[in-house]
């Protein structure tokens, strides 16, 4: 676990969200709306690029989108904790876990979900494997919106895509959160990564928050999201 909690000698340069596996960066458009009205730059990353190393070369390049100097608070959802994992750590001032994997160099996330306890994302998977899968339309509300109204889960559904799986099978080669300080949020209502799993990525974080929240905590906390982002974000001092 890193323990570092000093500030960046900048202040952050705002704020890059990285979407999880069969979202795409849609998935943000609350908080991402949420943090601008605040003031505060936002980067969106758009994953799908086929590798592990394409996903954190793709979230990279949307850091260059932030026109500040000083390194930016970086959360990633679900597999995007993965992705801003790998992230160089002298670009990173924080990095923000969100019901999200957490890996150590040498881990995958899929040998992550495989040692954990079962959720019920195995069975809502549709496809190969090895290869492009989906999820059920008729179970990926409740799988990720268990929380949300029946209108608001529909349309988060309707944004789903296929998912390559060969990321999620390639090992982390470099781990920001040794260097860099980071908050892991683990959420006790998710039915995709087990809450049991998200505590020992919470034991590796220099904070955990825990709310009482399903998957989707993007859309479901989305000004809880908002308020934690923004306080990361703030100048020091």
């Amino acid at each position: 676990m890193n323990t570092d909690t000093s500030s960046p000698e900048t202040a952050p340069s705002g704020v890059l969200l990285v979407h999880g596996a069969w979202h795409t960066g849609t998935a943000w458009d609350g908080v991402a709306a949420g943090l601008r009205a605040r003031g505060i730059p936002v980067a969106v990353a758009e994953l799908h690029r086929g590798s592990l190393a394409g996903d954190i070369a793709a979230a990279e390049a949307a850091l260059d989108e932030l026109a500040g100097s000083g390194p930016a608070i970086a959360c990633g959802h679900s597999y995007g904790g993965a992705v801003i994992t790998g992230l160089p750590a002298g670009r990173i001032a924080h990095l923000v876990y969100l019901a999200a994997m957490m890996p150590d160099i040498g881990e995958t996330s899929m040998g992550l979900l495989a040692g954990a306890p079962p959720s019920d994302l195995r069975a809502c998977i549709v496809g190969d494997f090895t290869g492009i899968t989906t999820i059920d339309p008729e179970r990926a509300g409740p799988l990720f919106h268990a929380q949300l109204d029946a209108d608001s889960r529909a349309e988060h559904v309707t944004k789903l895509v296929p998912q390559v799986m060969a990321p999620g099978y390639e090992a982390t080669t470099t781990a920001a959160w040794h260097a860099r300080p980071s908050s892991y949020v683990l959420c006790t209502d998710d039915r995709a990564v087990h809450p049991d799993l998200q505590r020992r990525f919470g034991t590796r974080a220099t904070h955990t928050i825990t709310w009482n929240s399903d998957h989707g905590a993007f859309a479901s906390h989305e000004a809880d999201t908002v308020e934690l982002l923004a306080r990361l974000a703030a100048p020091a001092g």
